[in-house]
């Protein structure tokens, strides 16, 4: 039986990473902020069990009660390690295409270049306005919190290691 899945599709993934970092102020994230918030992207539903700051929890409420459009996530913890290789392959193929700065993503990180994404990519991200409150929570106020240190990401989703990080 064949099953498609939006998380496990490259072009997909592509659509999603560039997506994120278009409505990001800065357009970076850091590596493994963007693999928590494209997680989120896909199963926005599973926000409910993140520890988020006080100010998010409504808008959190208001996103778990969609629920999710693709099938649902065996462990969460072990499908975001389980997709690291289609994120890997995703950055490489927009370094490639010269949308993501390669010598940031050396260094653990994803930038936008100053390059022009195609028209028909800007049209796609304009159509899929129905998803625009979950990206712009996403890239911009849930990016915002630090990554790693006590109440950091990975500690509040509970997704990526954090016990051993560097305070």
């Amino acid at each position: 039986m064949l099953v498609y899945h939006p998380a496990l599709d490259v072009n997909h993934g592509m659509f999603r990473m560039l997506r994120l970092l278009e409505i990001n102020p800065l357009h970076t994230l850091q590596w493994d902020t963007f693999r928590i918030l494209d997680f989120y992207y896909l199963f926005p539903h599973l926000l409910k069990d993140a520890s988020l700051p006080s100010k998010m929890t409504k808008i959190k409420n208001e996103l778990a009660k969609l629920g999710s459009q693709y099938t649902r996530v065996p462990t969460p913890k072990v499908f975001i390690q389980q997709i690291l290789g289609i994120h890997e392959s995703v950055a490489r193929s927009l370094i490639g295409k010269g949308f993501i700065d390669a010598t940031s993503f050396e260094d653990k990180h994803l930038k936008r270049t100053p390059q022009s994404l195609p028209p028909d990519l800007m049209t796609a991200f304009a159509a899929a306005s129905n998803d625009e409150q979950l990206v712009t929570m996403l890239a911009v106020e849930i990016a915002a919190i630090p990554l790693s240190g006590p109440r950091g990401l990975k500690q509040r989703t509970g997704l990526l290691e954090h016990r051993y990080d560097a305070a």
